[in-house]
């Protein structure tokens, strides 16, 4: 029985950021750009999302990829072919803030018509809750600690932290909030590609006694060869996040030795499938994989949940709680408790859109 796709809905959204003060190395926002894609067929609506981003995609361009090719796309497409659907969508070369909403929308829908969670249709989970890893922007070492404090006061204990405004200060940022939580946090750091090469491998020297567990993307990254040296010097292990986007970018990271890590993130890779094969290629080269994230709806960050629970030989902390850093999600459902993401066993990914 063909089941074909008879509505496609576009909700944008302005989401302030709880955070209004927001900031990298490389840009600043008080808020975002979020989308929803609603996918109903026989009755049973699919709901994925994305956002826009600075470094990316505006909304406006977003919004005009998700109402028009996404749109044609899946209008009247049957959600039983979705490798023909995604097909389609590849081809088309959208962005991959624009596929990613298709895709988890499919996957919603496919696990509601079918009364399953959607981490049965990604191979089953292999584990039922993630530790979340919370990102916080750059601060001043008081503010920091400050905001640090508030998230651990929820239960949360892993985070990540922007840096980029020079050593010494990154340092002390560093050796603040290790001074202030002890051993009680797992801290990784994101440089955004503020640093040269030389200072990269000062950096991860000089952060060595704070027990940082990885530093992301520190130099820009177009610079594969400055990354491998980084890497080969560097006594913590350091991530490749922007240099990979697809199956090609992150064989060839591996390929140099370029990163200990690769970052993961649906929004870049534009489908749920190009991060598991993405990890299958890092794991063949024993090349750690990480989920990343960044400021989107709920949806997407639950999602992330559901593959990072299906993924063997992936770090055991994901970006899955960004979503929280936000106002104005009219998504329920997504829990973290005690600092971890929760797997239900709700159809689809488990979440309500508010009407």
């Amino acid at each position: 029985m063909a089941t074909k796709i008879s509505s496609v809905q576009v909700k944008r959204l302005k989401m302030p950021r709880v955070d209004p003060a927001w900031r990298t190395s490389s840009y600043a926002a008080s808020s975002i750009e979020g989308f929803i894609l609603e996918v109903t067929a026989v009755g049973a609506a699919g709901i994925g999302g994305t956002a826009a981003h600075p470094s990316n995609i505006s909304g406006d361009d977003l919004e005009a990829e998700l109402n028009g090719p996404v749109r044609n796309i899946l209008m009247g497409a049957d959600v039983y072919e979705g490798s023909k659907i995604r097909e389609a969508l590849k081809a088309a070369e959208l962005n991959s803030r624009a596929t990613i909403a298709a895709d988890l929308a499919l996957y919603d829908l496919l696990g509601k018509l079918a009364n399953l969670p959607s981490y049965v249709f990604l191979g089953g989970r292999l584990r039922d809750r993630i530790n979340v890893v919370r990102m916080v922007g750059i601060k001043a070492p008081d503010d920091l600690k400050k905001t640090v404090g508030e998230l651990v006061s929820q239960g949360l204990t892993h985070f990540k932290v922007k840096i980029g405004t020079g050593l010494d200060e990154d340092l002390q940022r560093i050796r603040a909030l290790r001074e202030a939580f002890g051993d009680k946090i797992w801290i990784g750091v994101d440089g955004n590609g503020a640093y040269d090469v030389d200072g990269a491998i000062a950096l991860s020297k000089g952060l060595e006694a704070y027990q940082v567990r990885l530093i992301e993307q520190p130099i820009n990254y177009r610079d594969l060869d400055g990354l491998t040296r980084v890497s080969a010097a560097s006594p913590i292990p350091i991530m490749a996040d922007q240099c990979v986007e697809d199956i090609e970018s992150a064989l060839d990271v591996c390929r140099r030795r370029a990163a200990h890590v690769v970052s993961i993130k649906s929004t870049k890779m534009g489908f749920l499938d190009e991060c598991r094969r993405i990890t299958d290629v890092c794991n063949a080269f024993g090349v750690r994989v990480h989920v990343g994230g960044s400021a989107v709806p709920a949806v997407v960050d639950v999602a992330s949940a559901h593959l990072a629970a299906c993924l063997p030989g992936i770090d055991d902390e994901a970006e899955v709680g960004e979503f929280q850093a936000v106002q104005g999600d009219p998504l329920k459902g997504g829990v973290i408790r005690d600092g971890r993401m929760e797997l239900g066993t709700s159809p689809g990914w488990g979440l309500n859109l508010a009407r």
